[in-house]
């Protein structure tokens, strides 16, 4: 293998079947990275820290010169953590920053070590620059078809369920840890550490990772969340083949409230709700805050849908609809969907009701 890898070669092999190793700092790496590459730092946050304050004050002599310091001690660690990755992958790729001393010293280390590793050139900088680059002038050439329906729908879970039948899937949702309502990130983990860089990053690898130009994705507002959807990838979602998800009343109740989990999130619904309040008729506000303290969450969640969701969404929905799906169940609504996919460029007929 080659010292010196470009970003190229990784994407087309799709980021896949590649020791990726990035000697970051541990807050760098949390940051953004590149798709399935693990953090094995060179640096650690506050040994980072202290090496850049050593380069201001004193200059870059003094800072290198600290690093060996703080680097030796921990070397055969470092080194051994290296050595588990190229066991178990043919390719061993190394990066930092941009391609600079962190790289370079640590793919020396291993190869002193016998260790066969490249380096990346230009780090993740280049890496991210590619990304720009790819929701500029590479979106083009996708098609989607995009999953719209009222709140309670279950489009995110279609959608999964579809990309474990290999259906090709961009899923905002996920990338943005938000459910792309006023209380989206209930039971989302992930939402404190989403930013707009790993946001992007997730979207670009779900698009390149696979051969497929036809996705399927969720109609979703141009922000989510913290983050926004790049503009000419937004476009193209609300452009793509319009389905709308239309289950009964009672899926709905029961997929929502499975979904907020409201006896462990009354707080968070609490002061979501305090933020919608003013949008509401009189009355509502005091109505679902009666049931939610008495728990009646089923209730709740009715009232919540037909008086606020419902009429919100429904100015929302796509002007010329390709399909619309009738489900009472996920299951059904993902065989539905998989007919429409494998159907989309065969038919003259882009309106398919599906009882």
């Amino acid at each position: 293998m080659k010292d010196l890898i470009n970003l190229a070669y990784l994407e087309k092999r799709r980021y896949q079947n590649i020791g990726l190793i990035d000697v970051r700092s541990e807050n760098e790496f949390s940051i953004d990275h590149l798709p399935n590459a693990i953090n094995i730092p060179l640096l650690n946050n506050e040994e980072r820290a202290i090496i850049g304050t050593i380069y201001k004050q004193q200059g870059p002599k003094e800072a290198r010169l600290k690093g060996v310091e703080i680097v030796s001690p921990k070397l055969i660690d470092f080194i051994n953590k290296i050595k588990k990755v190229t066991e178990n992958y043919k390719d061993t790729i190394i990066y930092c920053w941009r391609g600079g001393l962190r790289s370079e010293a640590s793919v020396t280390f291993a190869r002193l070590a016998g260790l066969t590793v490249s380096r990346l050139s230009g780090g993740y900088k280049i890496y991210r620059s590619r990304v720009n680059s790819f929701f500029e002038n590479d979106i083009g050439k996708y098609t989607f078809i995009t999953l719209y329906g009222p709140t309670g729908s279950g489009k995110t879970e279609i959608l999964r369920y579809l990309n474990t039948q290999n259906y090709p899937v961009m899923d905002i949702e996920k990338h943005a840890s938000h459910k792309g309502s006023i209380f989206g990130h209930i039971e989302e983990p992930g939402y404190d550490n989403v930013n707009q860089k790993n946001f992007e990053s997730g979207l670009y690898y779900d698009l390149i990772k696979t051969d497929k130009s036809l996705y399927l994705a969720e109609g979703e507002s141009k922000k989510i969340g913290k983050v926004v959807i790049p503009t000419k990838l937004f476009a193209k979602i609300t452009d793509g083949f319009a389905v709308v998800c239309n289950p009964s009343m009672e899926f709905r109740i029961n997929y929502t409230v499975k979904n907020y989990n409201p006896s462990n999130n009354l707080k968070e619904i609490r002061a979501s709700l305090e933020k919608i309040k003013r949008y509401m008729e009189k009355g509502i506000y005091s109505d679902l805050i009666l049931h939610l303290e008495k728990g009646n969450f089923d209730k709740f969640t009715e009232i919540i849908l037909e008086k606020y969701y419902d009429p919100m969404y429904k100015h929302s929905y796509p002007k010329n609809i390709a399909c619309e799906v009738r489900y009472n169940t996920i299951d059904e609504a993902v065989k539905k969907i998989k007919e429409f996919y494998d159907a989309v460029f065969t038919s003259d007929n882009f309106f398919i009701d599906f009882e």
